[in-house]
């Protein structure tokens, strides 16, 4: 018999709130506007091992052709593979190393430090490109308005597991995107024609 009371009242008080809204906080639909990241953007971020403290300015960085982003975290072994093959695909000469950029995905739970020991010159899967380490507040911009754009730089490019690897051509425009975990030869060979 107490369960079934205990019941009513709880669904009373759910009852009695369902649906409650001031007046003023009712919207048109026509008031409601969908907005999108922008469709070329960029943003500045330090530079994993880089002893000048300078940023990498990502408009600049692709402005000579089209670049290859890896999205990678420290305990990601997707991560590691892809970087290892992506190395080899640079040390033979395959890919250019200044159309390689890889990007630390959880700055807000992983250290630079977590990011050397990992991808560092003397690390496991060490990289020959440069690794930058944005963070949660890092700003991103829309180049076509030239101002700072109201999305995080995760949101702007499709919060991104890791690994994923993206192009970005070089008006600051992502082309193309892959979630696959593990590096195959396939689209190791499809990432070659698109950067070449």
């Amino acid at each position: 018999m107490i369960k079934k009371e205990i019941f009513i009242v709880l669904m009373f008080l759910i009852s009695s709130l369902a649906g409650c809204i001031e007046e003023n906080q009712l919207v048109d639909e026509e008031e409601i506007v969908e907005s999108s990241a922008p469709e070329r953007m960029s943003f500045n971020s330090p530079i994993m091992g880089d002893e000048n403290n300078s940023d990498l300015d990502l408009q600049e960085y692709v402005s000579n052709g089209s670049v290859l982003l890896i999205w990678v975290a420290a305990n990601c072994k997707g991560c590691h593979d892809w970087t290892d093959a992506i190395v080899e695909e640079v040390n033979n000469g395959n890919i250019s190393n200044n159309s390689v950029l890889s990007i630390h995905r959880y700055a807000a739970f992983e250290s630079s430090t977590s990011m050397e020991n990992v991808y560092g010159k003397n690390a496991t899967n060490p990289v020959s490109w440069p690794l930058i380490l944005p963070s949660e507040n890092t700003q991103l911009f829309d180049l076509d308005t030239g101002l700072e754009s109201e999305y995080s730089v995760y949101d702007a490019f499709g919060n991104p597991s890791t690994p994923t690897l993206q192009i970005m051509d070089s008006t600051g425009k992502l082309t193309w995107t892959s979630k696959t975990y593990w590096a195959t030869e396939e689209l190791v060979e499809e990432i070659k024609s698109l950067l070449n």
